[in-house]
């Protein structure tokens, strides 16, 4: 652009050749309309999660019914209660309702994206993450945490995510970290969390034991003198069988 510019400022517009400059107003219009187009859907997008963010849980509910879909929250905390994951949960009303939803958009804002917008709503209101394991309160758990200052985080935050990390293993029999969750190292991510924790007292030790007890793929050097612990029960539990 500056090129042609510079050969206009010397020659006019009857100065560059014509072919060049029509190339360059073909490409120059089709990069505004490309950024026309962009910034429209950057502004549906934010004026979508404006909607979202403003109904309440009984407008959406309303809505649904609009289209057949019977939910409520009475509906979601009995699902979850039985399924404990919020992705699986998600996924089953997709399964039920979200081509109905998809299929009509009379009402853009409301889609199948509604489901996983009240399970985020509802479920942390009336579950614990220590009790349900849910892999994906579990993440979002970590997120928050990972937000601030590690040094600064209060230890019964972190303690809360290593026993729903427990939780995860015991209810699903899952024994490696790397199935917690995709994207998430948490084999490295055991080890800052653990490695903040000053208040080392008999409790926090038995809930190390615990997560050595749960994962074959935690790192031994994260907490050594548990480990070894933990191995030695390991020991003596195969003894007794002898």
């Amino acid at each position: 652009m500056m090129a042609i510019n510079g050969i206009m400022s010397l020659t006019g517009r009857n100065g560059v050749d014509s072919d060049e400059y029509d190339q360059w107003t073909a490409v120059r219009g089709r990069h505004m309309n490309e950024d026309h187009k962009f910034r429209e859907v950057l502004y549906n997008a934010v004026k979508l999660m404006g909607k979202r963010r403003d109904t309440s849980n009984e407008e959406y509910f309303a809505a649904l019914k609009k289209y057949g879909v019977d939910l409520s929250e009475e509906t979601i905390i009995a699902d979850y209660r039985q399924i404990k994951d919020v992705e699986k949960l998600d996924q089953m009303y997709y399964d039920r309702y979200g081509r109905i939803l998809d299929d009509k958009q009379e009402e853009k804002w409301l889609n199948s994206d509604a489901f996983m917008d009240l399970l985020d709503r509802i479920v942390p209101q009336h579950f614990d993450i220590e009790e349900t394991g849910d892999p994906y309160f579990i993440t979002s758990a970590v997120d928050e945490i990972c937000r601030n200052d590690l040094r600064k985080v209060d230890q019964k935050t972190i303690e809360k995510v290593l026993r729903a990390l427990v939780t995860f293993s015991r209810t699903r029999d899952q024994h490696l970290l790397d199935n917690v969750a995709e994207f998430y190292d948490f084999g490295n991510l055991l080890k800052e969390l653990i490695r903040v924790c000053h208040n080392r007292d008999q409790t926090f030790r038995a809930l190390i034991r615990q997560l050595y007890e749960c994962y074959e793929d935690m790192d031994p050097k994260i907490f050594p003198s548990v480990y070894k612990e933990y191995l030695n029960q390991k020991n003596m539990k195969k003894l007794q069988r002898i």
